[in-house]
Parts: structure tokens; C-alpha cells; sequence
């Protein structure tokens, strides 16, 4: 499904890139609570998620005047943060170098039914208690929807790690579904 482009985005970022400080305060309102959680969903700390937070917003307001309605201007803010976050991390050396000799495509996934079952605060919150690098390597494949080749790109790492680190991160998501359903009686 096309993202959709509104009028509203393409004035705000108009507004922004010429300085206006109203229009920045309304683009700060609209997204940083969003922002702010996408950089939780990576680094897991909410000091450092914060910080990188902040940083993105004024990165954002530094490169607004690139900002062309081609996405909305959601998706726009998402993906500076995201290479924001990526950046940060790479300076840091936060990634650990994990290399399988093979990797079995069979990932054991619970069955939809089942993870319906599981409130979406509980899942986001076995997500959060992933391995660092786990975490960062799942939620650019699955909910930013980036290929492995661009994750190794990204992170400095080969595409077969992106690919191991991917199926260590379900594989231990799937047995933390079991073990919730085992313990609720779902």
C-alpha cells in the first residue's frame, strides 16, 4: 500500500526548512513520542533512546529542506532516525560479529492463532529483551522491512550474519511465545 502524501506534511516541512519556530514545535508534537520509541526499539535504553531522539529531531530540522513528497513526511523522519540510530551504534562497536556455519531455514515459529493471543505490549516487550544486536538486526528486517544485503551494509557485517543473527533473534522469540502460552494456559 502507497504511503499517503498530504498537503499538511509538505507545508509543515516548508514551514521548517524556512525556520519557522511554530512549525517546528508542531513537528516535534506530532512525532517525537514516535521517534522516541522507534529509538527504544533499538538501543533499549531510555536515556540513550532519548538522546538519539533529540539528535534526530535536530538532524531533521538541519535537512528538512530535502524533504521531497515522495513518502509521507512519518516515514521521512523514521528513516533519518533510523540511520541516525545505526550511525550511533556503529561508532560504538555495538555489534557483535556472529557467523553460523549453516543456518536451518526451519525457524520454529509459533502458529498465528497463538501469537494472537499474546497482548502486543507483551511482544514488544520480548522484542525489547532480545540481544542487543539481535534486536537491531530483527527490527530492520521485519518491521522496517530492510534485505539482509542492506543490514550488512548497514551495520558493517555480512549478509550471512544479518541472516544468522535474524534466526537466532526468532528462534528465541518463538520459544519466549511457548513459554508465555505454556505459563498463561493459552
Amino acid at each position: 500500500m502507497a504511503e499517503k502524501i498530504n498537503i499538511e506534511d509538505i507545508e509543515l516541512a516548508e514551514l521548517c526548512a524556512r525556520g519557522d519556530e511554530t512549525a517546528r514545535k508542531e513537528l516535534y508534537t506530532k512525532y517525537a513520542a514516535y521517534l522516541y520509541a522507534l529509538c527504544i526499539r533499538y538501543v533499549g535504553d531510555r536515556d540513550e533512546a532519548r538522546d538519539l531522539m533529540h539528535d534526530s529531531i535536530i538532524k531533521i530540522f538541519d535537512t528538512i529542506g530535502k524533504y521531497r513528497p515522495t513518502g509521507s513526511l512519518k516515514s521521512w523522519c523514521s528513516r533519518i532516525t533510523v540511520n541516525l540510530v545505526i550511525d550511533s551504534m556503529r561508532k560504538k562497536k555495538r555489534f557483535e560479529t556472529v557467523c553460523l556455519d549453516q543456518t536451518n531455514e526451519n525457524i520454529p515459529e509459533p502458529q498465528k492463532d497463538e501469537i494472537l493471543k499474546i497482548p502486543k505490549t507483551e511482544l514488544m516487550r520480548m522484542v525489547g529483551e532480545l540481544p542487543h544486536t539481535k534486536r537491531v538486526v530483527f527490527n530492520l528486517y521485519c518491521v522496517e522491512g530492510y534485505s539482509h544485503k542492506d543490514i550488512a551494509q548497514m551495520l558493517d557485517i555480512k549478509e550471512k550474519t544479518s541472516s544468522s543473527l535474524l534466526f537466532k533473534a526468532r528462534e528465541q522469540l518463538a520459544e519466549n511465545v511457548r513459554n508465555y502460552i505454556r505459563r498463561n494456559g493459552l
